[in-house]
């Protein structure tokens, strides 16, 4: 028991930054949390934390330990998770790896309901654009656009999404609004420096032929939700994420253009977490909420219905 306290601390520590913070989550004194982790520091015989005024950093040999030690406690969780059946509790850190925009717009939102049912969770929220490593960062779950094709990984669908083509009514005033795809040519969009695919738009004409326009404009950005915003400030024509986009559309503050014309494309959205013999309950918890809020239609799959 007391080696399961050190590694404990230890996690607490690296997760808050902080020995008081950890020893706040652990209820116990930062002077205690101190000794475990110098118990084991010298029970192992290397020093796992480099502390200084400013910060605590793990060393290479803490990165290491750490990262094996939070299998196990995930792992022990688990067990005791599966031992208490459907009545356990979901209590614990939860960490969510998501993509910006989609969890500015669709997961904040929702998490002061999914708190509001289970108390006992607290939730780390980070944001990248960009693929992760869910074993290697020690995310528990990560909302992913587009297929998952880890095998390591469970996959749990939420729902799709696609893409339109939209500007802000200032925009149209000063360009006026493209009426088939030829029209693009005199048109500028806000540009992706992530997905190029993102600039050349699929347009099918009424004879079926299809082609990808390559579009061009004064602003580039790494971040959807930058290209996003700009795109409300009529900076550009948007092909921009339905589900970033249907409330604006509705409220008149983008107007959607060449509906007939694109040749729409249909992405999942997936909850991806480590397979494990028996699932935490917190992460449980976490999937089945937002399947249950996704699934079966997403509240951006009503303006697709409406249109």
């Amino acid at each position: 028991m007391s080696r399961l306290n050190e590694m404990e601390a230890l996690v607490e520590v690296v997760e808050t930054g902080s020995f008081t913070e950890a020893a706040k989550r652990l209820r116990l004194s930062p002077s205690a949390i101190s000794k475990l982790i110098s118990r084991l520091e010298d029970r192992l015989g290397t020093r796992l934390l480099q502390r200084t005024t400013r910060k605590i950093a793990l060393t290479a040999e803490g990165r290491a330990y750490a990262e094996q030690v939070r299998g196990i406690l995930a792992e022990i969780d688990a067990i005791e998770t599966s031992v208490g059946g459907a009545t356990a509790e979901p209590r614990g850190l939860l960490r969510v790896n998501v993509a910006h925009g989609f969890g500015m717009s669709q997961i904040v939102p929702a998490i002061p309901d999914f708190i509001a049912r289970y108390p006992q969770v607290d939730v780390r929220l980070t944001f990248t654009d960009h693929f992760v490593d869910l074993l290697a960062e020690g995310d528990d779950i990560a909302i992913r656009l587009g297929e998952s094709r880890d095998e390591y990984l469970i996959a749990r669908k939420l729902a799709d999404y696609t893409r339109m083509i939209c500007g802000a009514p200032a925009y149209f005033e000063r360009y006026g609004i493209p009426k088939t795809p030829a029209d693009l040519a005199n048109h500028r969009a806000v540009l992706s420096s992530n997905v190029d695919l993102l600039n050349t738009w699929p347009m099918r004409w009424p004879d079926g032929r299809r082609e990808r326009i390559t579009m061009k404009g004064h602003v580039i950005s790494n971040s959807g939700d930058a290209l996003y915003r700009l795109a409300l400030d009529g900076m550009g024509l948007g092909y921009t994420a339905d589900f970033l986009v249907y409330d604006d559309i509705a409220a008149g503050r983008l107007v959607e253009v060449l509906s007939d014309y694109l040749d729409r494309q249909v992405w999942p959205i997936y909850a991806v977490y480590p397979a494990r013999k028996h699932l935490a309950a917190k992460v449980r918890a976490f999937v089945d909420f937002l399947v249950e809020r996704f699934s079966p239609h997403p509240p951006w799959a009503q303006y697709h219905a409406q249109s």
